[in-house]
């Protein structure tokens, strides 16, 4: 299982292409965030949108938000009863 942390989903998120091709050679059913990562980014997001000045800014927080919750859609999260303590 490969868990993608903030930096390396905002890398992914913009097309960084060492990323996307590290991703490309690991199946997709094996690739998960985190609770935390998804409010990090989320939250970036919204942030981004409420301090958009004028509509121009507006817009493209808004595109940002929607790629952005796309993207979130494809990876599952990593769920508390999948983590084995050891």
């Amino acid at each position: 299982m490969l868990i993608l942390d903030t930096d390396t989903l905002t890398h992914l998120h913009s097309g960084h292409p060492k990323v996307v091709g590290n991703l490309k050679k690991t199946d997709d059913a094996d690739i998960r965030i985190t609770i935390i990562t998804k409010i990090e980014l989320l939250r970036g997001r919204f942030e981004f949108l409420l301090k958009a000045s004028g509509s121009e800014e507006t817009v493209k927080a808004q595109k940002r938000l929607d790629r952005t919750e796309e993207l979130l859609s494809q990876i599952p999260v990593l769920r508390e009863n999948k983590i084995k303590s050891v």
